[in-house]
């Protein structure tokens, strides 16, 4: 079975080819930077990223001259983005198959921004034959734009379970430096937290368009001792960090099911996360994790959650949902009930 998969150039997309293309498939790329990941037979780059419509046009005969030298049984998008509705037309007038995975934002916030957003995004879902995402909540909002309820699969990407080590008065946070993610908030909220708990530290991985503003702010709150900015990070550091950390924040505006989130779960970590509907499809306040709410600090409330009770329970819901075995699987099954040459 060959099996073209279209998305951007992410940690998360590599671990899932270089895993699904264990199952035996041929899998192809195309991403809007050079990828190089392994487990693919041949790449493509193409962009879609201007808005000047000889561009999008060129693009356009490019992915479709793609799409037909590879000539896959299956294409499979990761993010409903510009790149995925014009991948939806070639599939749709070349007859082929499309498995869509939705992110988060690219379907809970961009469809709210215009008109324009909202037709892409939903023309691409209803060009798809099937349809997954990693959360109930996203899945309802999709429902809103193509109601057909057969398409939707509430599939992982499936993690690595992380191996804990003896934990330090470490606070880690990954996420990209962009607004959706709300550093700053985590800043603030470590800056009092820190009044009455000096010797912690708040680990800043990433990076993004507001990095040199979030240096600035620690420097303006004289945390630069506390606050550590460490860049980006591979998946060995990745998990040296989520090894070793007591507390892992994510907050952000809107988000699917966050692959970062789980496998900090899976490594110990107690997990803060924010008051939207896919947190509480993981996280229960107070007992394996921290809720945001606008009246407490949430890292006050984390040190009050017993750590070996909290670990053992988030690594019975890893073990049981969200081993990246068991995910591609699932996938993998997809696949095969759309391959028409199966």
């Amino acid at each position: 079975m060959k099996v073209l998969q279209i998305g951007p150039k992410s940690i998360h997309v590599e671990k899932y080819v270089s895993a699904i293309s264990k199952k035996g498939l041929a899998c192809y790329l195309t991403s809007e930077e050079v990828c190089d990941f392994s487990g693919i037979e041949l790449e493509k780059t193409i962009s879609f990223r201007s808005l000047n419509p000889l561009k999008l046009l060129s693009s356009y005969g490019d992915l479709k001259r793609f799409v037909k030298a590879v000539s896959p049984d299956i294409i499979h998008i990761h993010q409903v983005n510009r790149m995925a509705y014009f991948a939806t037309k070639i599939a749709s007038r070349m007859n082929i198959p499309v498995v869509t995975t939705a992110w988060g934002s690219d379907v809970l916030v961009v469809p709210n921004k215009n008109g324009f957003f909202k037709f892409l995004v939903t023309k691409t879902l209803r060009r798809s034959h099937v349809i997954t995402a990693d959360s109930k909540d996203m899945i309802a909002k999709m429902q809103l734009l193509e109601p057909n309820q057969n398409k939707y699969h509430l599939v992982q990407y499936g993690i690595d379970p992380i191996q804990a080590i003896e934990k330090e008065e470490i606070i880690f946070s990954n996420r990209l430096h962009e607004v959706n993610y709300r550093l700053p908030e985590i800043i603030h909220y470590f800056n009092d937290f820190k009044a009455s708990n000096p010797t912690w530290k708040l680990v800043i991985a990433g990076t993004g368009s507001l990095t040199n503003e979030l240096k600035k702010l620690v420097n303006q709150l004289e945390l630069n001792k506390d606050v550590l900015f460490v860049g980006w990070l591979n998946a060995g550091q990745n998990a040296e960090f989520y090894s070793k950390s007591s507390i892992y924040v994510s907050i952000p505006e809107s988000d699917g099911t966050s692959v970062s989130v789980l496998e900090a779960m899976s490594a110990g970590c107690i997990p803060v996360v924010p008051n939207i509907e896919v947190s509480k499809e993981w996280v229960k306040d107070g007992v394996n994790g921290v809720i945001e709410s606008q009246d407490k600090n949430p890292f006050s409330e984390a040190i009050k959650i017993d750590p070996i009770a909290c670990s053992k329970i988030n690594h019975e819901i890893i073990t049981k949902s969200a081993t990246r075995d068991a995910c591609v699987s699932e996938f993998y099954k997809l696949y095969k009930k759309l391959d028409r040459n199966g």
